[in-house]
């Protein structure tokens, strides 16, 4: 808009209007700046001036680069620089809302329905293709659901439990926590548990099975009824050494349970306690398939309270240098520590 009017006001907007920044800057510092009742007019059509670009914007007479173009150069002229960046802000999210409306409709037109709906729903209320955008997040939401829960339902019937709940975790923004697939995602998060445990159950079976020295018993011994502070109580493990070596060194877990079957922390005799009380063995010299342990054990202090022990062999070093760590052990060490006994 060209004002033909010589006054400074009208030069200026003439200015802002050609994009003329360093002449708007002059134009106020030297014949509007410290004038009360010019910079008060300016102020009044520059107000205008910031609403006639967002208007013409919405009703697509401006680009959104010149729209932005005409209020860099209020911004550059440093003229109502607040007004000017809440113009900006309104303008950037109106052009980034028509964005997403015309990406999110292409998206749909190619079944891409999740990346469709995803762009759909960032079209703002202020955007003319709002009501449009919501009738389409409507119908594709539910075409999208049905899709979503036929390839869940494909992947549980192959097991695939897992990716099925992903499937549906990743759905959740765009379906707005829907109460179908909620019910689904809970049955398979059920069924995926009940996977785990078996195949938890079978490797902790097979690595049980595996074990290259295996624990034959385990519990207290009572040295003395009388004379405890001399023969103190023992933890005693019998072990058996399943291969063809001689073990030299082990280390023995242990756990202890009181006469309710209830976890008991293990008071060593002079030292400290815990649940669990890990045992070394040295120079045993267990030789190919023996047991060990009938005549030792690991002294315990005399109020101790323990009625049952489980015990684990964790580690073993043969005499010939080999080393074998049990794989056993942290299955057993999860399955009992500190857990009533079942």
């Amino acid at each position: 808009m060209l004002f033909i009017n010589k006054s400074p006001t009208s030069k200026l907007l003439n200015a802002l209007a050609g994009n003329e920044y360093t002449e708007a800057i002059e134009i106020y510092d030297k014949s509007i700046k410290g004038n009360t009742e010019r910079e008060k007019e300016a102020e009044t059509l520059l107000k205008k001036r910031i609403e006639s670009i967002k208007a013409d914007y919405m009703d697509e007479k401006l680009t959104f680069s010149l729209a932005n173009t005409a209020l860099d150069t209020m911004d550059k002229a440093k003229l109502l620089q607040s007004d000017v960046s809440t113009a900006k802000t309104e303008i950037s999210k109106l052009n980034d809302s028509r964005t997403a409306f015309q990406t999110g409709k292409e998206f749909v037109s190619k079944d891409k329905l999740k990346e469709g709906l995803v762009e759909l729903k960032k079209v703002i209320e202020s955007d003319k293709n709002y009501t449009n955008a919501q009738e389409m997040i409507k119908s594709s939401s539910q075409k999208y659901k049905t899709a979503i829960l036929n390839e869940a339902e494909q992947l549980s019937a192959n097991q695939e439990f897992s990716k099925a709940i992903t499937l549906l975790v990743e759905s959740n923004s765009i379906l707005s926590n829907d109460p179908d697939v909620a019910a689904k995602k809970a049955v398979y998060e059920k069924q995926n548990e009940e996977k785990l445990a078996a195949e938890r159950k079978k490797k902790m079976e097979e690595a049980k099975l595996s074990q290259e020295v295996t624990v034959a018993s385990a519990g207290i011994v009572v040295q003395s009824d009388k004379y405890k502070v001399i023969y103190p109580d023992m933890i005693q493990v019998v072990v058996k050494n399943n291969t063809d070596k001689t073990v030299k060194n082990m280390k023995v877990s242990m756990l202890g349970f009181d006469s309710n079957g209830l976890p008991k922390k293990i008071e060593r005799r002079f030292g400290s306690s815990s649940f669990e009380f890990i045992g070394s063995a040295e120079n045993v010299n267990i030789v190919a398939k023996a047991t060990f342990g009938r005549d030792s054990g690991w002294e315990i202090d005399e109020s101790h309270g323990l009625k049952t022990v489980l015990a684990c062999v964790k580690e073993i070093e043969y005499y010939d240098g080999s080393k074998w760590t049990n794989p056993y052990y942290e299955y057993w060490l999860e399955e009992y520590k500190e857990k009533p006994l079942h």
